[in-house]
């Protein structure tokens, strides 16, 4: 029982987590109903990584330490920001399998007993997944569950492409930062019965002017070349983390090779060129 109640709470403190990396307003934010006892929860492999948290040395440029730290920092929370859709498609290999058969009657009773998640939040991180997998490629940062529940519709009724066109030209956008708000305002010039590609392109370009010359776009900002390098980088890393697993690296070097190899030829040629153009 106690091992059990301690899973429950570990998925009611990944909600609520979740939450606090996807910072919706708070008309889009929802209550977690189960209370998150840290002191019961187990503590995250990532987690145990991190540094512990400490006071800055001084306010001039990062020394190494303080560099390794943060890309360790970023790393950790850019896995959160991509777990709900892990989470979604696990709920629906569990439910489409119906894996959860050996101890419950139906895949609600799972997720509530198991999860504390109601059936509604289950179908949700179910609906999200497949969309986020497809546009996470897109953008400088990782788009989070807020913003893909407004693409979600869309994409059911015209197909990923649809919402891939709509996320693009935003992310594409000078100085506009992606939101939830902005993809939903994006989504709701569209006609609701049919979708071009081009004509779709021009409305949500019209409709961020239009939204910036009426004030009415908060989120519009100026992104530096550096920010811009800085969350670059930090999804390299994270991405180079994953792929560098033993695991991963030895099943792939032992079925294709020549794909490893060619890989870390083109990994040491980039660095070389990022090396000679910051020297």
């Amino acid at each position: 029982m106690a091992s059990a109640q301690r899973q429950r709470r570990g998925m009611a403190d990944f909600l609520a987590q979740q939450r606090l990396v996807d910072a919706p307003a708070p008309a889009e934010a929802e209550a977690v109903t189960a209370p998150v006892d840290q002191a019961a929860a187990p503590v995250p492999a990532e987690a145990a990584t991190l540094p512990e948290p400490y006071q800055a040395a001084g306010t001039g440029t990062l020394d190494d330490g303080e560099q390794a730290d943060l890309a360790a920092c970023e790393a950790a929370i850019d896995t959160l920001r991509i777990a709900f859709w892990a989470a979604g498609k696990a709920l629906q290999v569990i439910r489409d399998g119906r894996l959860y058969r050996a101890t419950h009657s139906t895949f609600e009773e799972y997720t509530i007993d198991r999860w504390e998640m109601s059936r509604t939040q289950a179908d949700r991180l179910i609906r999200a997944w497949p969309l986020a997998e497809r546009l996470a490629p897109i953008g400088v940062k990782i788009i989070n569950e807020s913003q893909v529940r407004e693409l979600v519709p869309l994409a059911e009724q015209h197909g990923q492409d649809a919402a891939a066109v709509v996320y693009q030209t935003i992310v594409e956008a000078d100085g506009v930062r992606v939101t939830a708000a902005v993809l939903k305002g994006a989504v709701s010039t569209l006609p609701a019965d049919r979708f071009d590609s081009a004509e779709a392109v021009e409305q949500i370009r019209a409709y961020l002017a239009r939204s910036a010359d009426d004030q009415d776009l908060p989120e519009r900002v100026e992104v530096s070349a550096t920010e811009t390098f800085a969350a670059e980088a930090g999804r390299l890393r994270t991405i180079l983390q994953r792929v560098a697993k033993r695991d991963i690296v030895r099943s792939a070097a032992t079925e294709n090779p020549d794909e490893v190899k060619k890989l870390v030829t083109e990994l040491r040629t980039l660095l070389d060129e990022i090396e000679q153009t910051a020297l």
